[in-house]
């Protein structure tokens, strides 16, 4: 309780009492947005300077939406009714019955993850839209994006159902649509697109206070929706007192939210690659629009923590394929993509972010320039900067990269997870090491698949034996208190910092022990022909289990104690009796998806012991 912080914890008990007692219903009731067209058509659409492969994909995504199907999560196309049926979810086939509830009593626990419902009024098919008139000036796709825009807006009253629970999922559509009139070069717009950024700050505004306690995304993109919103409608509105509220409170809690939740060293409180993903393309938003309507610029302070926040994440992506560790809770969000890259690829956010506020690209010219292209800013006018991985210590968010070469000449990376969990913890991670040789990742993550969570999703994506590293007795690094939140949060101690010595080894050690007193010790070290992990494990009174989940690959048993792939080699020595077995585990690479990946598991049965891999 206290490492969530009592007034945090007061603001959340504020909020459960305000729905009980339909204090919101009161202050913000039900009400109907401006009848009519959200965006007119027009002649001086701007069409970027893209690739014939990307104008292909966004001409596919376009075909699908006019056929009646969408894209979840990035990955899943589905059949929906066209325009769609709001509230289905095609993965369960079941249907969410408080549509017309106030949001605060809109409460169907038999849907499934209402993430599902979510994603489709994130409204990604109305950027595709917005872009595919662009490009096409075929009037068809903004007459089909008005069709569907009064259709949802038709089955979404302001303030009813589930659309409008969350005021973070209020926020992205918000900014989505904003950054679809910027497309289509709405300078004069209509009564409904005022309206529906008027209502949509209305409801961000209600909520601040539960936003702010949850010290995550949620509190960050509510602060920039309201600022971003605020900017529009002092521009094209006659709601100046209204739109300067937000504007300024949108701001002000900017400033204090960012240099809060980015730590020094460039972490993000919520311990994710794909948030902190969330997190750049949110202050994409937020910057773009500021300098577009020449708003005035935040503290230097505020500027110094966005540096960091971007060095973080492009220490963390493959230069090459812009993948990352599939690491911490990863919710298949990807907002606001003016790119047509993979979900999987990082560096169109980490590109744009680089040239707004860095004044420089870090990826060479290519399909990671999309955003900057349609945002109509030259990438030639930013200078190139290539930068390179390095060992690092991230000490306040606890993380640690390594990175050399095998034999002078392949590339190999690593990444160990050692928690300080100032903020909530999603995944019990601690000491999980992730690698990487060349563009793959041999030693891989779990993911997170859905977050309506069961027994089964918990073991197989979140808990300890979810990772690669041990798990102890039959309980998890931390006890589970509810479907989010952990207690006794764990805290790595580091045994010895990135040490690199003269023949060029580069090794770390860290320890912790967990709340039942086991212990947990791991070191490891990279030299010129292998990786070497040492598992130092004691305190335990059954078992300690060493997983290490594995890419997809013919691995083949050679011996007792040696397993071997296609690129790598796995030894496994321990001091006491141990059973060695390539099993089984999940993986999500993409949200509401899974498949199975090779697990190698070594058990031991006797404490103390010693557990060392050793990776060729």
């Amino acid at each position: 309780m206290q490492s969530l912080g009592f007034l945090n914890i007061l603001k959340v008990l504020a909020y459960r009492i305000q729905c009980k007692t339909k204090y919101f219903e009161k202050h913000l009731p039900k009400k109907q947005i401006s009848k009519g067209p959200v965006f007119y058509e027009s002649d001086h659409y701007h069409c970027p300077d893209i690739s014939k492969q990307a104008f292909q994909k966004i001409a596919d995504q376009a075909k699908h939406i006019c056929n009646g199907q969408l894209l979840f999560f990035s990955h899943d196309l589905h059949k929906t009714s066209n325009p769609p049926h709001w509230f289905n979810n095609p993965y369960n086939k079941k249907t969410y019955h408080q549509k017309t509830a106030y949001w605060s009593r809109a409460n169907d626990p038999n849907f499934g993850d209402i993430k599902v419902i979510w994603e489709v009024s994130r409204m990604d098919w109305a950027l595709v839209l917005s872009k595919m008139t662009a490009i096409s000036k075929n009037i068809q796709y903004v007459q089909l994006l008005n069709n569907l825009l009064a259709d949802w807006i038709e089955n979404n009253m302001p303030q009813t159902g589930p659309n409008w629970i969350c005021a973070q999922e209020t926020s992205i559509r918000l900014i989505q649509i904003l950054l679809c009139a910027h497309i289509l070069n709405q300078n004069k717009p209509l009564p409904a697109l005022i309206d529906f950024v008027k209502v949509h700050c209305e409801r961000i505004a209600l909520t601040r206070h539960y936003a702010n306690a949850q010290q995550n995304n949620h509190a960050i993109s509510e602060a920039a929706g309201l600022f971003i919103g605020g900017m529009w409608l002092n521009a094209y509105s006659q709601e100046s007192e209204k739109a300067t509220k937000w504007q300024n409170d949108g701001y002000r809690d900017l400033e204090w939210l960012i240099q809060s939740l980015i730590f020094d060293d460039g972490s993000f409180a919520q311990h994710s690659l794909n948030y902190h993903r969330v997190l750049i393309s949110t202050i994409n938003m937020i910057e773009y629009f500021r300098q577009f309507f020449k708003a005035p610029l935040f503290s230097s302070q505020y500027y110094h923590k966005i540096y960091s926040a971007i060095f973080w994440i492009q220490q963390m992506v493959n230069p090459a394929t812009g993948n990352g560790p599939n690491l911490g809770a990863n919710d298949g969000a990807r907002v606001y993509a003016l790119s047509e890259t993979s979900y999987t690829d990082y560096r169109p956010e980490i590109q744009l972010a680089s040239c707004l506020f860095l004044k420089k690209r870090l990826y060479q010219s290519g399909d990671c320039d999309e955003p900057i292209h349609w945002l109509q800013m030259n990438p030639e006018h930013f200078q190139l900067n290539l930068v390179q991985r390095e060992s690092c210590d991230f000490p306040d968010g606890g993380y640690v990269t390594l990175s050399g070469k095998f034999n002078n000449t392949v590339n190999t990376w690593g990444l160990v997870r050692c928690p300080t969990n100032r903020f909530r913890p999603h995944h019990a991670d601690a000491l999980h090491f992730d690698l990487w040789v060349n563009d793959l990742n041999v030693l891989r993550d779990s993911g997170s698949y859905s977050y309506d969570i069961s027994d089964s999703i918990r073991s197989n994506f979140i808990s300890s034996s979810a990772h690669n590293t041990v798990s102890f007795d039959f309980h998890d690094q931390m006890p589970v208190l509810s479907r989010f939140l952990y207690g006794h949060w764990i805290k790595v101690k580091t045994v010895q910092p990135i040490t690199t010595n003269r023949s060029g080894e580069i090794s770390w050690c860290g320890a912790y022990h967990d709340y039942k007193g086991c212990f947990h010790q791991r070191h490891i070290l990279l030299n010129n022909n292998k990786w070497q992990i040492t598992d130092t494990l004691s305190n335990f009174h059954k078992k300690a289990v060493v997983r290490w989940r594995l890419m997809h690959d013919n691995w083949v048993q050679e011996d007792d104690h040696c397993f071997s792939g296609s690129l790598i080699k796995i030894s496994i020595l321990t001091n006491v009796n141990a059973r060695i077995e390539l099993t089984g585990g999940m993986e999500s690479l993409f949200y509401m998806n899974k498949n199975e990946i090779p697990v190698l598991e070594t058990t031991v049965n006797q404490s103390p012991a010693i557990v060392r891999t050793e990776i060729s």
